[in-house]
């Protein structure tokens, strides 16, 4: 039996039990996320505290930390979607993963990301914020609900429209390419990050069996 190391979080400094947990949990997925703020300016951020809730109705979470140095502690893209209740979250794949990286630079408020970056982009169809067409998947999301637990805010919203790239989905058996997408996560530290080629599979016994 291994020894292990005790941590009680509620007594630890926020930055060292963010040092533990982003380096323990991971692979973790990235959402680009587009919003537009009260001038009509569009931010694009990427966000690792993401991922899918659930599918009736289908469900996004983004947890966007407070930021002291913002009014009210609000980061753009937080800022954005508590004022317009929309937003678009964009799968990051190789592709478009250099890009992604530029719209985490600290861009002021008053520029957007998306020319530094390079991206193009589209009318949504449900939703004022614009997509990026280089994106092999855009999610249409309304914002629902935000929760606050201290600095931590995670603001959910229901995915309503969803724009796949042909390229990656088998009409005949309504499934999504996975493979093909190449899709990358985030790892330990403030570089690293992982490629998700390499996969295996493993069937999930039954217990009649």
């Amino acid at each position: 039996m291994m020894n292990s190391i005790e941590f009680n979080l509620r007594e630890m400094p926020s930055a060292d039990s963010y040092r533990l947990l982003v380096n323990l949990v991971v692979p973790r997925p990235i959402a680009l996320v587009t919003s537009l703020n009260k001038d009509g300016l569009v931010n694009a951020a990427p966000f690792s505290f993401f991922n899918i809730m659930g599918v009736d109705p289908p469900v996004v979470a983004l947890g966007i930390a407070r930021d002291a140095s913002r009014p009210l502690g609000l980061k753009d893209t937080a800022r954005n979607i508590l004022h317009t209740g929309e937003f678009v979250v964009h799968a990051v794949n190789e592709t478009i993963a250099e890009a992604m990286n530029i719209c985490g630079t600290d861009f002021p408020p008053e520029m957007s990301e998306i020319e530094a970056a390079g991206f193009t982009l589209l009318p949504s169809v449900q939703v004022k914020p614009p997509r990026i067409a280089e994106a092999a998947a855009q999610m249409e999301c309304r914002h629902v609900n935000t929760v606050e637990i201290g600095r931590t805010r995670v603001l959910l919203g229901e995915i309503v429209h969803l724009h796949l790239n042909e390229a990656f989905y088998d009409a005949e058996t309504g499934y999504v390419k996975t493979e093909a997408l190449r899709m990358i996560g985030r790892m330990h530290g403030r570089a690293a990050y992982v490629r998700t080629a390499d996969m295996f599979d493993m069937v999930r016994g039954s217990y009649a069996k």
